[in-house]
């Protein structure tokens, strides 16, 4: 099933301009376990969910293609508007139906979009057109951290978790829903060797 919650062109825009970038860190992560697994080169990755590119973009110097997916024309009018990234490609298309040929994708990613997808259908794409010893890496921003800030930690965390409550009857029942899949959709990952 597809959510579509990103898709118009107003929205795009905000997501452009707000959206932050994934940390450099999780990026040398991934690069780093696709190294240890793979090796060099690295030929192709995709980016699923990829919205308006900001994952996609840190990928780029490292493949010899990068092609970004999503549900939305609008989220990637805007990606494709930021030019300079040669190696750079966008698609309108499901995580669910990879457009790829069997064993040809050396890195499929998902920056906070994986908790969308379907996931039988998602891993079972995924296993398809992935390379032996081809990686899958998705991650999240989620809403677990805790405060650490002088002797008031702990009643900032009290006060979050409070708040927190308060919001929840206004949050979209899908977004809600979303939080929780990441660890579930990990957890389906049907390979022998994962890492968290």
């Amino acid at each position: 099933m597809t959510h579509r919650l990103f898709e118009g062109k107003h929205h795009a825009s905000l997501y452009q301009k707000y959206r932050f970038d994934p940390p450099d860190d999780v990026k040398e992560i991934i690069l780093q376990y696709l190294d240890k697994k793979k090796g060099q080169p690295h030929q192709l990755a995709v980016d699923l969910g990829c919205g308006t590119g900001q994952n996609s973009r840190l990928l780029a110097p490292h493949f010899q293609q990068v092609v970004g997916m999503d549900i939305s024309e609008s989220q990637l009018e805007e990606a494709r508007a930021l030019q300079g990234f040669p190696k750079l490609s966008y698609k309108v298309g499901k995580a669910e139906e990879l457009p790829f040929p069997d064993g040809s994708v050396d890195l499929l990613t998902a920056a906070s979009a994986a908790h969308w997808f379907d996931p039988e259908s998602f891993l079972k794409e995924a296993v398809r057109v992935l390379k032996p010893c081809g990686c899958l890496a998705f991650f999240g921003y989620g809403d677990n951290f805790k405060f650490h800030y002088g002797s008031c930690g702990d009643r900032l965390n009290n006060i979050y978790e409070d708040v927190k409550q308060v919001l929840l009857p206004f949050t979209s029942t899908k977004v809600a829903v979303a939080n929780n899949k990441l660890q579930d959709l990990y957890e389906a990952i049907p390979f022998p060797d994962k890492e968290r």
